[in-house]
């Protein structure tokens, strides 16, 4: 078993979650190991007892999280099946024969650690984050949006990562702290020259989601305060960044537009995510980022970081801001 902290969680596990090692001595309030049943194939969860359901129906194949008798289930279609204990301490995991045990390690620092916070009752964020000049930033987003790319490039000069996809905030005495997570960036195949702006003591290695890992410094200490969050909006229009503040309304509805755990069935925890939303936006600023985007990384100037996180910097409306009726905070 090897220990690791995630998300503010001490994690005893036998799977490879690519993470600094914890010391072993500490008591894990999280077990995670492979079980020695196979695969019910033939299980399917009573409609009442289902949290949530996303179905590729082109491909037929999806996820679903659901309750069962000992506690909860988590499936991923045609792959593997991760069974929680009631107080969410104890987790088993088992695969299809011949599924790639690299995949389940993939879901097991995301999806499954998303699905454990939500249900313990902490927000979750669907973002990358970074430490940078003593400021907590998180880009937040669906798959594809950036994230990574953005936290990445925020290394490149000076910053150390926090959490990689997934984020755990708390609000405690007026504050949003951020918990570290994942120590590396994993990034799509177009994103991969970023690594040439890295030191080349940046370990790389292929991942079985077929992205490419880049070990980068981590900030393994924490929480930490969240300053800022930031939707990025790729464009391939856009000349130079453009930044705008969104209202504490329009910051809520946009934020759920991204959830870790899509699919939510189940209102309660539907409810208990809009309200931990609410009080976020009211303590952080949240700004949709316009971003040149499709140029080759190694013909981009680094940006320099410099700028103010105090309010908005830009002069003009960006593609996702747009749509808002309530400007400013």
């Amino acid at each position: 078993m090897q220990f690791h902290r995630l998300y503010g969680c001490v994690v005893a596990t036998d799977l490879d979650l690519h993470l600094p090692s914890a010391p072993a001595s500490l008591a894990p309030e999280m077990t995670l190991r492979r079980s020695d049943r196979a695969v019910d194939t033939g299980w399917a969860p009573e409609p009442g007892d289902l949290l949530a359901r996303v179905l590729d129906e082109d491909r037929g194949v999806g996820y679903l999280a659901a309750r069962t008798s000992g506690g909860y289930r988590l499936r991923f279609d045609d792959l593997c099946d991760f069974d929680l204990s009631e107080d969410l301490s104890a987790v088993t995991w088992q695969t299809l024969p011949g599924r790639d045990p690299g995949l389940v390690s993939v879901l097991a620092a995301g999806a499954l650690m998303a699905f454990r916070l939500i249900m313990a009752g902490h927000l979750v964020l669907h973002a990358s984050a970074v430490h940078i000049r003593g400021r907590g930033l998180a880009f937040v987003g669906r798959s594809g949006m950036g994230k990574s790319t953005m936290a990445t490039l925020m290394c490149a000069v000076g910053g150390s990562l926090l959490t990689d996809d997934v984020a755990r905030v708390d609000i405690e005495g007026g504050r949003a702290l951020l918990w570290p997570g994942g120590a590396e960036s994993r990034l799509r195949p177009a994103a991969t020259s970023l690594t040439k702006l890295l030191s080349s003591e940046n370990v790389t290695r292929a991942t079985s989601d077929g992205r490419t890992a880049v070990f980068l410094p981590s900030c393994r200490e924490g929480p930490v305060a969240l300053d800022a969050v930031v939707v990025p909006v790729p464009s391939r229009q856009q000349k130079e960044l453009q930044l705008e503040a969104q209202s504490p309304g329009f910051a809520l509805i946009l934020l759920n537009e991204f959830p870790r755990i899509p699919g939510w069935i189940d209102t309660d925890v539907q409810d208990r995510q809009f309200n931990r939303f609410a009080d976020l936006v009211e303590r952080v600023p949240v700004y949709v980022a316009t971003i040149p985007w499709g140029h080759r990384f190694e013909q981009t100037p680094v940006p320099s970081c410099s700028t103010s996180w105090s309010g908005p910097t830009t002069s003009r409306r960006g593609p996702a801001a747009g749509t808002a009726r309530n400007r400013g905070r």
